[in-house]
């Protein structure tokens, strides 16, 4: 007997009208998921700043004439030396340029606006002894996108996909509005973490109910297009970020579009199969029936269909006992692979978002950096579709991120005038990590036996959201001790990712096991 979604798939059609236009509907709502993540960059950007808070004696000075008289020349950890942004000297004790001369802290500072008009930066003081503090507001934001996918995913099991996905457009449309208007750092650290949990929800509940309605034979194609959503507002991001330089209305440009998305109010269907799980027959009937008339389907023989499936759902309700991810760790062979694919899931997510957050920082134009870790992503996606279909899912992820960690080795002893250089051995291992994450997503599914599939998954996402969140510390390690530091820690565990990997089984084409006991193709 099959279960009521593979019989579903079968009765509505698995790629039709109807699951186009669904995924298209869920692919245009996951944009600004990459645009809330990704936007601190510009929202708090490396831009250059000095000693401020001039005696009115100084005010006439030009900013080369004052920073020459009152900023020290300092060594910087590549051996160039520049101004210091956190040392002035005592300008009104010592005006003698000769002579030996107290530094103190700065308390004010000025800013250069070549770039930006206007930063988070500049706006609270992010410099300096404070500078720890936007990876701080990067983390928290990380938080949220962690307890987003515990909370969505529970409230979506209970009440369904799709007023989960409204209720999420809805709070991350209002806190990402609120946000610009902050008027502390405080209130809008606090507001990002509720803009995560929104648009974090849309994504977790999009990608279920995308799961539920296609075609077996169609998943690991639409679930990494899926992810292309990302790469797409990775694009985006950098567009409207080159046209707007003001935090203030970058931050409503990449929340005022959430409002457009109230329309799926009406547009966006109901899982069949959700429905059908929570006994809601009659809403399952309607669903259907709008799909399979979509599709080009007959529909008049749905009522003898609903009989079916309601019967199979009666079936497996009663047979059916809820696991846990005890149940997963305790039989030993599942245990050794949970606990590799969680740490390899850790590992994707920690190498990529510290790349991602760390395009400032590897000098040149920040923007074209921006632009290039965007664009590496489509030929990333586009090639992993068809290599997983060729070759599987082991060897591609083992050699996804191997080459990414020799790329970020590679990078160490580059030296830092060669900006580009850096630049492009950096985006080769973006678009090597962006292969991985893609390939982990459709391998890990694979991977687990089905009574335990969400759970093996959702702990494992777990693990890549601890990742997320300690990514952008890694900036204020390579300002703590060296540059290059953070290029070491992410080719080291690229390589150990890569050992972890060989452990594994391949799951391509071969029998998934159904239970925890279950004998299978892929030990």
């Amino acid at each position: 007997m099959k279960s009521p979604r593979e019989d579903i798939t079968l009765i509505m059609g698995g790629t039709g009208p109807w699951q186009r236009r669904v995924f298209l509907l869920i692919f245009v709502a996951t944009l600004p998921n990459a645009w809330h993540i990704l936007v601190t960059i510009f929202l708090a950007p490396n831009i250059d700043h000095w000693c401020g808070g001039r005696p009115d004696v100084f005010h006439n000075m030009s900013e080369v004439e004052w920073k020459n008289f009152s900023v020290p020349v300092v060594a910087q950890e590549t051996g160039q030396r520049s101004f210091s942004k956190c040392w002035m000297y005592d300008v009104m004790n010592n005006t003698n340029l000769n002579n030996t001369r107290e530094v103190h802290y700065c308390f004010e500072w000025e800013y250069d606006h070549t770039q930006y008009k206007s930063s988070i930066v500049e706006q609270w003081n992010l410099v300096c002894n404070n500078s720890w503090m936007i990876s701080l507001s990067q983390m928290f934001y990380m938080s949220g996108y962690l307890v987003s996918s515990f909370i969505t995913g529970q409230l979506s099991d209970r009440f369904g996909r799709r007023p989960i996905i409204l209720l999420s457009i809805a709070t991350g449309s209002l806190s990402g509005i609120l946000c610009a208007l902050s008027p502390s750092f405080i209130i809008f650290v606090i507001l990002r973490f509720f803009v995560a949990l929104g648009v974090t929800g849309i994504v977790t509940s999009s990608f279920v109910l995308l799961m539920e309605i296609i075609d077996q034979s169609q998943r690991s194609t639409l679930g990494i297009a899926f992810q292309m959503g990302w790469a797409v507002g990775f694009l985006t991001l950098s567009v409207l970020a080159w046209f707007i330089r003001d935090w203030t209305y970058l931050q409503l440009s990449i929340s005022v579009p959430l409002l457009a998305l109230a329309g799926h109010w009406w547009l966006l269907p109901e899982s069949p199969r959700f429905l059908l799980s929570h006994r809601r027959f009659q809403e399952a009937e309607h669903e259907l029936k709008k799909a399979l008339i979509t599709n080009g389907k007959d529909p008049s023989n749905l009522p003898s269909i609903m009989s079916k499936l309601v019967a199979n759902v009666e079936n497996e309700n009663s047979t059916y006992k809820e696991k846990t991810i005890l149940d997963l760790l305790k039989v030993p062979k599942w245990r050794k692979k949970s606990l590799a694919v969680f740490s390899i899931w850790f590992a994707i997510s920690f190498i990529y978002f510290g790349l991602s957050f760390n395009t400032n920082n590897l000098g040149g134009d920040p923007f074209l950096n921006f632009v290039i870790a965007g664009a590496v992503e489509f030929p990333s996606y586009f090639g992993t579709i068809f290599v997983v279909k060729r070759l599987g899912r082991k060897f591609p992820l083992m050699i996804s991120v191997i080459i990414a960690g020799v790329a970020l080795l590679l990078i160490i002893p580059v030296p830092y005038e060669l900006v580009w250089l850096k630049v492009t051995i950096s985006m080769v291992g973006k678009l090597a990590i962006t292969a991985a994450f893609a390939i982990v997503y459709v391998y890990s599914a694979e991977m687990f036996p089905t009574v335990v599939r969400n759970i093996g998954v959702g702990t494992s996402s777990t693990c890549a959201r601890v990742g997320s969140m300690l990514a952008p510390f890694v900036k204020e390690l390579g300002t703590a001790v060296h540059p290059d530091v953070p290029y070491g820690l992410f080719g080291a565990l690229c390589l150990l990712a890569g050992c972890l990997i060989l452990t594994l089984p391949e799951t391509h084409n071969k029998p998934i096991a159904d239970t925890l006991e279950e004998e299978n193709g892929i030990d």
